[in-house]
């Protein structure tokens, strides 16, 4: 997940938006968010396809 590539790269207290189309990402992205010390700010957001997460570095 490109993702947590980002995160480790980013400061405490940044916030990473996280653009998705794949259904399974609506549960995998907020798990592995969580699994690796960071936050979910908000539930996922869906917009016709795309699923919009926002992850915050927290550690």
């Amino acid at each position: 997940m490109y993702a947590l590539d980002a995160l480790k790269t980013m400061k405490i207290g940044e916030v990473l938006e996280v653009i998705a189309d794949c259904p399974q990402s609506f549960r995998s992205v907020p798990e592995e968010a969580v699994k690796h010390g960071y936050e979910l700010v908000t539930e996922p957001e869906k917009d016709g396809q795309d699923i919009y997460f926002y992850i915050k570095v927290v550690e």
